[in-house]
């Protein structure tokens, strides 16, 4: 009997010690939302902030072939490998503002990005509604741009000029992997099925 009354005592004492975790949990989530304040739309961040940090990682290494014969470039310098490991931690940070809830794709007067009548893009109220209709895998495609920023800013803190180039196509593939989802999803389909098409 005693046994049995510990037991339940015990129980009860996990029971509440849980239901306080989480929510402390809930109250301490609901408290670092209320003190961000979103400022830049989706387009905006990957205008001001991704795209240009994403081109400093690509640009870094590279092969160029002019007239005057094969150029190799490459960070030498301190100085010049800060610019790359500073651009790829902004990357990586970049993808937790894109995590953030509630953050809008465009601006509501940035009502149609098509290139033209039959291009593929779709409007950013399409995307925001691609985007909440499944919040998760949204988060899958931040998260694997996250994971490849990284490892861009690991390796540049190396110094490995040829992890830069694996790294860089990594995130070029991210890159894209949301975009095929997201902005111009009629791609990933057969020519013969996608919308306006003569096929």
């Amino acid at each position: 009997m005693r046994t049995g009354y510990w037991l339940l005592i015990l129980g009860l004492a996990v029971l509440v010690t849980g239901l306080v975790t989480m929510w402390r949990g809930t109250r301490q989530a609901a408290a670092s939302a209320a003190i961000m304040t979103r400022v830049g739309t989706v387009k905006e961040i990957m205008e001001g902030i991704v795209d240009p940090s994403a081109d400093v990682v690509w640009e870094s290494v590279a092969t160029n072939i002019t007239a005057a014969g094969v150029e190799e470039k490459a960070p030498k310098t301190d100085d010049e490998w800060a610019v790359v490991q500073h651009s790829a931690l902004m990357l990586a940070e970049a993808a937790n503002l894109l995590k953030v809830r509630g953050r809008e794709i465009a601006r509501p007067g940035d009502v149609n990005t098509k290139s033209g009548p039959d291009a593929p893009e779709l409007t950013p109220a399409e995307i925001q509604e691609k985007v909440n209709r499944d919040w998760s895998l949204w988060i899958t495609h931040a998260n694997r741009l996250q994971e490849t920023a990284i490892k861009a800013w690991q390796t540049a803190n190396a110094r490995d000029v040829n992890g830069i180039v694996e790294v860089g196509d990594a995130i070029d593939k991210a890159c894209e992997s949301c975009h095929l989802e997201y902005w111009y999803p009629d791609l990933k389909k057969p020519r013969n099925e996608r919308a306006g098409s003569r096929r």
